[in-house]
This record gives C-alpha cells, sequence and structure tokens, in this order.
C-alpha cells in the first residue's frame, strides 16, 4: 500500500487558485553587487517556484546584470512572486513577460553519434532547422541551433535516432517585442 502525501503548500498562496499554471517569462534587472544572486535564487526557492529555466548574463547597463527566469505558476503566484521580488534592494526593475509579448530563444549545442557515411545527413537535418556544425569529429557531429524550446525540442528528438551524446542547452532569454523595452 502506497501512501500519497499532498505537496507542502506555498507560504502566501494558501488561497491562490489551483487553476494550473501559466507559462510566464520575468525578466529581471538586478545591480551586479556580492550577493545578490543569492538573495533571487534564495527567494525563489523559499518560495516553490516552478522555475523552467534560469538564464543570467551582462545587460545592457553598466554594473546591471539580466536574468531572465522561466517559470509556470498561477497568475496570483507570480503576481505574488513579482511583489517579493520587487523588495529585493538590488533588484532595479521586473518585467513579466507572456510568450505572446515577447522575443524568446535559446541556444542548444547537440552532440551526436557519426560516422563519415552520415555526417552529411546530420548537418542537412540540422541545416532545416536553422543549425550549423560548431564541430565535425571522426565520431561525431556537434550542431549549434538558436531558436524556441519547442524547435530544439523538435530537433533533438530527430536526431535521436543517430545517438545524442550530449546535449547543453542555455535555458530561455527573452525582451518585449517591438518598440517597448524591457
Amino acid at each position: 500500500m502506497t501512501k500519497h502525501v499532498a505537496p507542502p503548500k506555498r507560504a502566501g498562496q494558501e488561497n491562490a487558485p489551483q487553476d494550473g499554471g501559466h507559462t510566464h517569462i520575468l525578466v529581471l534587472f538586478v545591480d551586479d553587487s556580492h550577493g545578490a544572486l543569492d538573495r533571487i535564487i534564495g527567494l525563489l526557492r523559499r518560495r516553490r517556484s516552478n522555475m523552467q529555466t534560469f538564464a543570467i548574463g551582462r545587460s545592457e547597463m553598466p554594473n546591471v546584470v539580466r536574468i531572465t527566469v522561466v517559470v509556470n505558476d498561477s497568475e496570483v503566484g507570480v503576481e505574488q512572486l513579482v511583489e517579493q521580488l520587487r523588495k529585493i534592494v538590488d533588484v532595479r526593475h521586473i518585467v513579466n513577460l507572456s510568450f505572446e509579448q515577447a522575443v524568446a530563444r535559446e541556444l542548444a549545442l547537440i552532440k551526436v553519434n557519426s560516422t563519415a557515411a552520415h555526417q552529411n545527413e546530420i548537418i542537412e537535418l540540422g541545416h532545416l532547422f536553422g543549425a550549423h556544425a560548431a564541430d565535425v569529429d571522426h565520431e561525431t557531429v556537434t550542431l549549434e541551433v538558436t531558436g524556441s524550446a519547442d524547435k530544439i525540442d523538435k530537433l533533438v528528438t530527430l536526431l535521436q535516432a543517430h545517438g545524442i551524446r550530449e546535449v547543453a542547452r542555455t535555458g530561455c532569454v527573452a525582451m518585449t517585442r517591438g518598440t517597448a523595452n524591457t
């Protein structure tokens, strides 16, 4: 007999509707100071955020980093998370985007088993998805592809027939569509 244990309730969300999660892209602009990233990750862990990806890099502003977090949660849960993140002293600005409002991309390196006879086939398959060969060896081909997570997933699925040795993905980076600034 198995005993089912209910997942722990998330602090501050006992009254939140259980309507399933929606995917949100949170773009944070954070001071590049000692401990800032620890404070943000600590809050995300305490809130038990359902993070799909987390990407960090320099922004166009000096001494400010851009963090892109893709979370799957209810609208209420994400709004509460955003309000909590705004209270962190290092956070300068947060934007909550839906996928319709964002230009979102991910980078992947995919290392595939290859023989001399199959190298061109693998490279041509990659070209169909906008990938290019980043490295070609006598036993492997490494493809570099940029695009949506779905596009990368489809390419990985098709390459599995050749035998995938390794996949490295960056996670989502995003900005608002059109002339609006993030």
